[in-house]
């Protein structure tokens, strides 16, 4: 399959408009990377529509100054487009967090949600210390349940130096 045709599979299902078994084709592991690629090229064209769109609008608006009305109608119709578009960009981004579920999971179909969730936690671990964030009690308590250790308890007393 050539990539235009691919890239408008990818825009059908964000519109949940493909059969299941094409909606199934895209998240087949082999295709998981082209997904995400495709989906991130989407978000970047409708970031790139938004903008153009508010320099029309600014640029309608100066050389319309002598016709107000014109200029109200200008901005509704350039709104609409900006809330239709964003509205579909909110939901290609729903796609990249479930493309990157299924990348992080891997191509083991015994892989369980603890699985996936150790792996989200490993993260979150590595992000903060490598950006240099000081772990909160919550954060230690969370890198601790990898071990099966709960160390929620009495969790009110730990954060009280956090939040006052």
């Amino acid at each position: 399959m050539d990539d235009a045709t691919f890239d408008r599979l990818v825009s059908e299902d964000v519109k949940n408009l493909l059969p299941k078994e094409k909606s199934d084709y895209l998240r087949l592991p082999e295709n998981l990377n082209q997904w995400k690629e495709s989906l991130l090229e989407l978000i970047e064209n409708l970031d790139e529509q938004i903008t153009e769109l508010s320099l029309d609008e600014k640029t309608a608006t100066e050389n319309l100054k002598n016709h107000p009305h014109m200029v109200t109608e200008y901005k509704i119709t350039s709104d609409e487009k900006k809330t239709k578009i964003s509205r579909f960009r909110f939901y290609v981004m729903q796609k990249i967090s479930e493309c990157e579920k299924l990348l992080a999971l891997g191509d083991d179909a015994d892989e369980s949600l603890a699985s996936f969730l150790t792996k989200a936690i490993e993260e979150h671990k590595k992000l903060m210390l490598d950006n240099g964030f000081e772990p909160t009690p919550v954060d230690q308590a969370l890198w601790a349940s990898i071990h099966g250790d709960w160390s929620f308890i009495d969790m009110e007393r730990k954060l009280k130096p956090w939040v006052d």
